[in-house]
């Protein structure tokens, strides 16, 4: 994927998504996250907004693709309606989660 087509994605993703409710909010897209993995998050997003409107049973399926797909690539996207930012933010992997979880409860 060049940059232009990862532009390209990004300001689709910004007229779909920041309107209505969103209006006026803004993009960050951390430094530590690959530009073709912002694109494939925010294209992973739209999409799945998108199926929203249609049967229940093909939404639930998209969102749990597209979070599978950002828990591999271990991209997370948050909002913050205090500083009216949608963050595209790197995570630690599932693994890495679940050793966390385990050296907190068990010590």
């Amino acid at each position: 994927m060049d940059d232009k087509e990862i532009e390209k994605i990004i300001n689709q993703w910004k007229n779909y998504i920041l309107a209505g409710d969103l209006e006026g909010y803004r993009l960050e897209i951390d430094e530590e996250v690959p530009k073709e993995f912002a694109a494939i998050a925010l294209h992973m997003d739209s999409r799945t907004v998108k199926a929203a409107g249609e049967i229940e049973e093909y939404y639930e399926g998209y969102k749990h693709a597209s979070s599978d797909i950002l828990t591999l690539i271990c991209i997370e996207i948050s909002q913050d309606d205090y500083m009216k930012t949608i963050n595209v933010k790197r995570t630690t992997s599932y693994d890495s989660k679940q050793d966390e979880l385990k050296k907190h409860i068990w010590g």
